[in-house]
């Protein structure tokens, strides 16, 4: 009779082991779910440094007309041939670029 009690036990034990190594919520989805968390913390902050260089950008293109000008012209290549623009450093944005 104590023999099987013991195993009985020993049984129980073993389950609930397993239970807490590889069930719902054990130590495997707990490593999963932190290494997700890892990840989406590195996506947020690459999102963010993203984000932030645009709102630079958005707020050089506020602040001054010339740099508007300038980008606008680049983008949508408006330089003539042999063409230099140049911005002052009194302006908020610095964009210099040349074309040949």
């Amino acid at each position: 009779m104590q023999k099987i009690l013991f195993l009985c036990l020993v049984g129980l034990l073993v389950l609930f082991n397993f239970q807490l190594q590889y069930g719902h919520g054990g130590y495997k989805d707990d490593n999963k779910v932190k290494q997700q968390i890892l990840t989406t913390f590195k996506i947020n902050a690459d999102l963010k440094d993203r984000n932030n260089m645009m709102i630079l950008k958005i707020s050089g293109l506020k602040g001054s007309d010339d740099s508007l000008e300038a980008r606008s012209r680049n983008e949508l290549n408006l330089i003539k041939a042999n063409e230099i623009l140049v911005l002052l450093p009194g302006n908020d944005v610095n964009i210099k670029f040349k074309s040949q």
